[in-house]
């Protein structure tokens, strides 16, 4: 029998909210239930599941055990008295969490295997790791659950069991909100977002904090943290009614003066502006005040813009090619740049733009070579980079400057970044040799996102980007598949930004049919799609999307578009000539 809840695979949660101290409220309904209580109740309403009852068979301890952990607000006092005294002390549900769709019946006496199906794994910091099996779409259950009973005081008990907060999906995603915990890449110029699960209501703010000090789980190479280790919060995170939370910080670290840094201070206003009621920040470390960088004793959550994870951009132009010369502006006003690419014709087949609108990398020569140049300098020359490849797409810049290029001569794909003027090739598993019609590189650089095609489907694989303190590139992680859901068809059309953390999807059903989805970056499930994106016709062909805020979504067809993000959408008629646009990056 295997069992799911291993070491790496866990869910952040507030130890004061699964210690059972939560403050419970002085009116509203508490339902008592003895195991029947429906899988929907909902964040603000409160379910108090019962304790075991006397002579209960051991089935019934395991089925009401796993009831007990749907206890609303979040706590585990409760299911504890279903465990032996020594397993009520090593029993550690913050090592694991464990989602599922549907659950049997127990088989087992003493030993019992419970099977679960529509299985969902996360880690330690509410990071997804996986979905384990296919829903039971065969008949046949997805994993098992293990557990060991025994007799305590004339009652069945159980005495070993999964390290894992196990509950329902539908339990799960009423209560537990999808965010990001910021960290910084290896050069520490850029913030890094790392999407996670935590839990809503009054410790939102308190889990988010926990989550950060946790520190990264992408790995060495990807991201790191200024938040010193040892760090722990204090029992919560007030916020007052002015806006400004009140972060106790506990742990011996040194001087509380010393301990702050701009780094630390960008990481922390990034992770906790995401509770909408926080408006600034105050630190305090074991009681006493910690002076902030430039001498201030509280942070606005609008600080740190230098560090913005989409980089810092000085444009929101569209940029693009119109009869073969570069153009800027919105996309019913796209007007010819001063520099080079924009006044002379050099055979350009696409081109994109660096994040700070200054500078411009061109495909000429049929997908042979690239050229760069500046946006607007009129007597900047073009320089080749690049001569001799294949069929290069759409090139990709970070915020770095770092530009990267995929080759896709011989429908053996080929990935690059320039270094120094060169290109350096570098292997990236589950994209390197594949057939890629479109890439993606996140402003951070640590993510590569590719569109591959297959014999039969085709996929969207996600890698991360492996950097030094340098910024010089040393490699990749594994390559993750996104899950499209069952609706999505085989064919995609393109992909593209849709926030840090998330791609929008152009997939192909017909010829004139085409459905837009949003998945999360990381490949967990639970994203939905913003109201009308499911299914439109015109024969899109192509997005142009960005992962900042307040950027459109356009949909392209050979001679229309649509914006998605308009409530008003209409098609729109494209302007003729006009090809290759997209926003900076």
């Amino acid at each position: 029998m295997r069992r799911l809840a291993t070491a790496g695979v866990a869910l952040l949660l507030s130890a004061l909210v699964l210690s059972g101290c939560v403050r419970m409220p002085t009116e509203g309904p508490v339902v008592q239930s003895g195991g029947d209580a429906s899988d929907d109740t909902v964040t603000g309403t409160y379910y108090d599941p019962a304790p075991p009852r006397p002579g209960e068979s051991a089935n019934e301890i395991v089925l009401d055990f796993l009831e007990a952990m749907k206890a609303t607000p979040i706590r585990i006092n409760v299911a504890q008295e279903y465990l032996t005294e020594g397993a009520q002390q090593t029993w550690n549900p913050e090592s694991a969490t464990i989602t599922y769709d549907d659950i049997g019946e127990p088989a087992g006496e003493i030993n019992l295997s419970v099977p679960i199906t529509g299985v969902n794994e996360y880690d330690a910091h509410g990071s997804w790791v996986r979905q384990v099996g296919n829903g039971a779409a065969d008949g046949v259950p997805d994993d098992t659950l293990g557990f060991r009973l025994t007799i305590e005081d004339d009652e069945w008990r159980i005495n070993e069991l999964p390290d894992a907060l196990v509950v329902p999906s539908s339990w799960f995603d009423d209560r537990f909100r999808r965010v990001s915990l910021y960290f910084f890449d290896p050069t520490a110029q850029i913030l890094v977002p790392e999407p996670v699960y935590v839990p809503e209501g009054d410790q939102f703010a308190t889990s988010l904090l926990r989550g950060l000090l946790a520190g990264p789980s992408s790995g060495r190479g990807v991201t790191r943290t200024f938040v010193p280790e040892g760090l722990e919060p204090g029992l919560s995170v007030p916020i007052g009614d002015d806006g400004v939370a009140e972060l106790a910080l506990v742990g011996d670290v040194g001087g509380a003066n010393q301990l702050v840094t701009e780094q630390m201070v960008a990481q922390l206003v990034w992770t906790l502006r995401q509770e909408p009621r926080i408006e600034a920040l105050r630190l305090t470390l074991d009681g006493e005040p910690v002076t902030l960088p430039g001498g201030q004793r509280q942070v606005a959550v609008t600080a740190a813009g230098r560090f913005d994870p989409n980089g810092v951009r000085t444009s929101s132009d569209l940029f693009g090619l119109r009869d073969g010369l570069l153009v800027s502006g919105d996309i019913d006003d796209l007007q010819p740049t001063s520099g080079r690419f924009g006044t002379q014709r050099l055979g350009l087949r696409e081109v994109s733009v660096d994040l700070t609108g200054t500078l411009a990398a061109g495909v000429s020569g049929g997908g042979t070579s690239v050229l760069t140049t500046t946006v607007a300098d009129s007597g900047a020359s073009a320089s080749q980079v690049v001569r001799g490849a294949g069929d290069l797409l759409r090139p990709a810049w970070d915020a770095g400057g770092r530009l990267w290029l995929v080759d896709r001569g011989d429908g053996a794909a080929r990935v690059s970044v320039l270094v120094e003027g060169q290109p350096r090739e570098l292997r990236v598993p589950g994209v390197t040799g594949e057939q890629v019609s479109r890439f993606l590189v996140s402003p951070d650089g640590t993510r590569l996102v590719a569109l591959v095609r297959g014999a039969r489907s085709d996929s969207v694989v996600v890698v991360r980007v492996l950097h030094d303190a340098q910024g010089r590139v040393l490699g990749t992680g594994e390559p993750r598949v996104l899950d499209l859901g069952d609706g999505a068809s085989s064919r995609i059309r393109d992909i593209g930004w849709r926030s840090l953390t998330s791609i929008t999807v152009l997939n192909r059903i017909t010829g004139e049919l085409a459905q837009v989805l949003t998945v999360s970056v990381d490949g967990a499930p639970g994203d939905s799609d913003p109201p009308g994106w499911s299914r439109m016709r015109g024969g899109a062909q192509r997005l142009v999307t960005s992962p900042v805020e307040g950027d459109g979504v356009l949909v392209l067809s050979s001679e229309a578009y649509s914006d998605l993000t308009d409530p008003d959408r209409s098609v729109e008629e494209l302007a003729p000539g006009v090809t290759a646009l997209g926003y900076a990056g």
